[in-house]
């Protein structure tokens, strides 16, 4: 394989890192990690030809300028709270499936993805494995993998269960919710970081959905009738991933 075709996964991984940042906990490094990210994540988009989303990662740069740690953590709490928001959760179970089982079912099906790839659940992570930022760092890590394949001459079976995996997770848990959470993020959000990185999430899993052909979801209103914490308070069932369970980029699929 050429390096062109490894191009496009590795510019499409660097934007999932980057929304997948995006929307974690602001730690005092995260505004100097995305700055740092930036001139990477436009010469992705360029590479990708996603003109809009690059018109928002500009837009991202000149906010994130102007931002502190403390202005990027009154920002996620405003958007997403102490506790699960009624609003905008960033957790694919709130959308939709207001029984217990269901949402067992769902993680259970993430889950499973995972694993599939090597990658290990660890009860001390801080959060689901069902939260954006979890979700999207794993389409980063099959982008990863299938760039790996190219460079190293991989099977075409072993390239395509790379591919398959990005279609199947884009189109059975994350294209299924995201743009609908990131719509309704930029409602509450409003111009501020955060609601740019949720417009740059609609803009860029758009192009993915043509990118892959996945139909993706528009519409996602969370249901609170039922609250996880509330009703699956001690289920093993939603042990969180550890991202750092991941294999390194250089290593073997």
């Amino acid at each position: 394989m050429t390096e062109q075709a490894e191009i496009v996964p590795i510019a499409r991984s660097n934007i999932y890192q980057f929304l997948a940042l995006g929307f974690g906990y602001p730690d005092a490094s995260l505004r100097a990690r995305l700055s740092e990210l930036l001139p990477r994540i436009e010469a992705s988009l360029n590479v990708l030809g996603d003109s809009g989303s690059l018109a928002v990662a500009e837009a991202i740069g000149s906010v994130l300028d102007t931002l502190t740690t403390d202005h990027l953590q009154a920002s996620y709490l405003q958007c997403f709270g102490h506790t699960i928001s009624k609003e905008c959760p960033p957790y694919e179970t709130e959308y939709g499936q207001a029984h217990i089982f269901e949402k067992s079912q769902s993680l259970a099906d993430i889950a499973g993805f995972y694993r599939a790839f090597g990658v290990d659940l660890a009860p001390d992570l801080k959060d689901r494995l069902d939260h954006i930022s979890v979700e999207l760092e794993f389409m980063q890590f099959l982008c990863v993998k299938e760039a790996y394949a190219l460079a190293h001459g991989h099977s075409a079976e072993k390239l395509a269960l790379c591919r398959d995996a990005q279609s199947a997770f884009l189109g059975q848990h994350l294209g299924r919710w995201a743009l609908g959470f990131a719509g309704r993020l930029r409602h509450k959000a409003g111009h501020g970081l955060h609601g740019l990185v949720a417009e740059l999430l609609q803009a860029f899993l758009r192009g993915e959905g043509q990118r892959i052909a996945v139909a993706l979801g528009t519409e996602a209103t969370p249901i609170r009738e039922q609250s996880f914490e509330e009703d699956a308070a001690g289920c093993q069932t939603c042990a969180a991933i550890n991202p750092a369970a991941f294999p390194e980029q250089g290593g073997s699929p």
